[in-house]
């Protein structure tokens, strides 16, 4: 099984951003633009700034109810300029989960406007194993059929991993889950266990789950002031360095600019120290369950 790697690409912007290596050996862009709680109209102003100023990773979901918006913009730039990554919900009836999947996965492509996706996730984990099951099947023939370069998931636990690996035969390339500065780099175990299956844990809310701790705070600042960063860049460097890809959420250009530099810099080993021991703000890294070992059934 292919373990995942980090490789530096530089783009014609300028700015340089980290690829990691998911399980297919598709690159993926470690910093990706979030268009969580945005509408249409805003998140089309977002990707399109974001695009224009050297992002080339934007991430989207079916619930998020902007990806038509979301493809507005990226209608305006090469199909190669960009990876898309975008989800779909979790349904709960394994009797009508496969076909409920499939009529899902074919609305994000006609509200994006694409044809194909570069991944595609479950958003979250039904409680029903077989339902989870079937969901993953259609997942399979979706990327089968040339309309995803990869599939995977968000906010699955150990025991959704171990209920989808009693069928499945692709492995997810991403876990999509919380992770920030305050949880640890390995919180209840899950980033190991999934990198030891070769799937690659991405970060939602890297800069906490609605704080400004991890922005303004005095551990991320004080580290930042030594070398010319933010707090928010500490942060989110502090995931970077773990080998975590990212998504941040901004409208504003100054803002997409200080995410770009989260590449540049390199802190002290033992700031990076301080920053794996601190214990807040908490979080755990799915909502969909309460610890790692949840039983699905």
């Amino acid at each position: 099984m292919a373990r995942v790697g980090i490789t530096l690409a530089s783009l014609a912007s300028g700015a340089s951003i980290l690829n990691v290596t998911l399980n297919n050996n598709l690159q993926m862009p470690m910093l990706a633009l979030g268009t969580w709680q945005y509408d249409n109209s805003t998140a089309e102003a977002a990707v399109k700034l974001a695009l224009e100023q050297g992002f080339n990773h934007i991430d989207t979901a079916h619930n998020y109810k902007n990806q038509a918006g979301v493809g507005k913009a990226l209608a305006q730039f090469d199909r190669s300029s960009y990876f898309i990554t975008t989800k779909i919900m979790g349904v709960e009836s394994a009797s009508s989960s496969y076909d409920q999947t499939n009529q899902f996965l074919e609305e994000d492509l006609s509200l994006l406007g694409l044809d194909s996706v570069d991944l595609m996730l479950l958003h979250w984990p039904p409680a029903s194993c077989g339902a989870l099951q079937e969901q993953w099947r259609a997942m399979e023939d979706f990327l089968a059929a040339g309309k995803a370069r990869a599939i995977g998931v968000s906010n699955y636990c150990v025991s959704s991993f171990e209920c989808l690996f009693q069928t499945a035969k692709v492995v997810p390339a991403v876990n999509q889950i919380e992770l920030h500065v305050g949880m640890g780099p390995d919180p209840t175990g899950l980033v190991s266990y999934a990198l030891n299956k070769g799937i690659v844990s991405q970060a939602y809310s890297p800069l906490g789950n609605g704080g400004l701790e991890l922005i303004t705070g005095d551990l991320v600042t004080g580290i930042g002031k030594g070398h010319g960063m933010s707090g928010a860049q500490v942060s989110m460097h502090w995931l970077i360095n773990h080998g975590i890809p990212l998504a941040t959420k901004t409208t504003k250009a100054s803002h997409m600019q200080d995410d770009l530099g989260i590449f540049e810099v390199n802190l002290e080993d033992e700031e990076y120290t301080t920053l794996d021991s601190s214990s807040s703000p908490s979080g755990r890294p799915s909502w969909a369950c309460t610890e790692a070992a949840d039983v699905v059934v």
